[in-house]
């Protein structure tokens, strides 16, 4: 007796910009006030969300390896590789910075990606980039990822994982863990954290990356530190998905360089 096992690929979602179907914005959420009843019946302030089981109903279909994945090799143009075309160590830190920057998508409120079990694997080869993630650990819940371009020389490994609290009007996600990658060619490492999630529920829905990112050349003692603003408590005032921030030389503690830009526009301005 055969058994027919039906496999669905889905595509990355596209960037904001890109008319393709499968894009995050015509990706069809829950009713709004449905979503938020649900949170605030289900949970407490000051309650930690490691273990919240969230319902099927806000999972969009991807799982957040995937989603992970997503950040390296889905974008718009090839920043990666600019990392190790840079002439001087200041240039490459520059593409450094700008490639993560890039690595923080604007992502959907109310919806999230699915959890991934204990030896989930997510495999993608782009090009020269080859991405491979695995879930590590299940509490908490630890992630895993090693991508390498042949070409270019470069290796990019990742650890982290997650920690939600709920805040009453809001939810913040912290992202333990670092990010290295590895410019062979030139014998550089960069060392780098993440910002944090903020979802906020009341008085106006959004999501946002918030916090202070730094990304540290252990070679080089370069490095750049960025802030990442999020819109203002009451959604007004237009854009303020901002990136502040500066790249000094810590040997002689001078900024060489200011970086002021937005996130979500996957644009940093030197």
């Amino acid at each position: 007796m055969e058994i027919a096992n039906n496999i669905v690929l889905t595509k990355p979602f596209s960037l904001r910009n890109d008319s393709d179907s499968d894009s995050e914005e015509n990706y069809s959420a829950p009713n709004l006030l449905q979503r938020i009843l649900s949170l605030l019946k289900n949970v407490r302030p000051g309650s930690d969300l490691t273990l919240f089981q969230l319902p099927p109903l806000f999972n969009f279909p991807k799982s957040q390896l995937q989603c992970y994945g997503e950040s390296v090799y889905s974008t718009s143009s090839d920043l990666l590789s600019k990392c190790n075309t840079g002439q001087c160590k200041i240039e490459r830190l520059i593409s450094v910075v700008a490639w993560s920057i890039s690595t923080t998508r604007p992502p959907l409120f109310g919806v999230a990606p699915y959890n991934p079990i204990l030896g989930e694997t997510h495999h993608v080869s782009k090009g020269n980039l080859n991405v491979l993630l695995e879930q590590v650990l299940h509490h908490p819940s630890v992630s895993a990822l090693h991508a390498t371009d042949e070409t270019e020389n470069i290796e990019i490994i990742w650890c982290q994982y997650p920690a939600a609290k709920f805040n009453g009007t809001s939810v913040e996600a912290q992202v333990h863990g670092k990010r290295k990658l590895r410019l062979l060619n030139h014998g550089e490492t960069y060392e780098m954290n993440s910002p944090n999630l903020f979802i906020r529920i009341l008085p106006v829905t959004g999501v946002d990356w918030i916090g202070n990112v730094n990304i540290r050349c252990i070679e080089t003692g370069l490095v750049a530190e960025l802030s990442y603003i999020s819109q203002s408590f009451f959604g007004f005032g237009g854009n303020r998905r901002l990136i502040k921030g500066k790249i000094i030389d810590s040997l002689t503690s001078k900024v060489l360089f200011r970086v002021n830009g937005h996130w979500d526009r996957y644009v940093s301005h030197f």
